[in-house]
């Protein structure tokens, strides 16, 4: 076995819940690897800590209570501000991306509406129109081929 193998198995070893056959390899490299054996002494210093403190009891009623207070349905006035919370600042978001696109659009028409649309380029309501869309411009690599299909075509 490898060392992070082994390593993993430190717990189930000191719990006493490894099969024979995974015992013996444990063991076997416990003797070969002082790495591990060095990690399998510590982890039972933890243990062996643990296991010798003095244990201390529930006063009477303790379960009861926690059990009374996990099963009540009230939510505290926290929880109910944090969990409104996201869903105001989301609806406050969505009304300011909406308020920057229409501010956006109205400002856009106001600065083109005065001047006039530069020479060569459409204002914004003839750019949505479809009578300027040419599907394959004729000096595009498109248009050339369009005009070749067309022309073998007429023959």
């Amino acid at each position: 076995m490898q060392c992070s193998g082994i390593r993993g198995l430190i717990s189930s070893y000191i719990d006493e819940q490894l099969g024979p056959n995974e015992k013996e390899a444990f063991s076997f490299h416990i003797r070969s690897c002082p790495g591990c054996r060095e990690a399998l002494e510590e982890v039972q210093a933890v243990h062996e800590l643990f296991a010798s403190t003095e244990r201390f009891s529930a006063p009477y009623g303790f379960t009861t209570k926690v059990m009374a207070r996990l099963e009540t349905n009230e939510p505290s006035r926290w929880r109910a501000f944090f969990t409104l919370r996201p869903l105001a600042l989301r609806a406050v978001e969505w009304a300011f991306a909406i308020i920057v696109v229409i501010t956006g659009l109205l400002f856009g028409n106001l600065l083109t509406a005065d001047k006039g649309p530069p020479a060569g380029q459409a204002t914004i309501q003839e750019s949505f129109s479809l009578d300027l869309f040419q599907a394959t411009p004729s000096d595009s690599i498109g248009g050339v081929y369009v005009a070749l299909a067309e022309a073998t075509h007429e023959k």
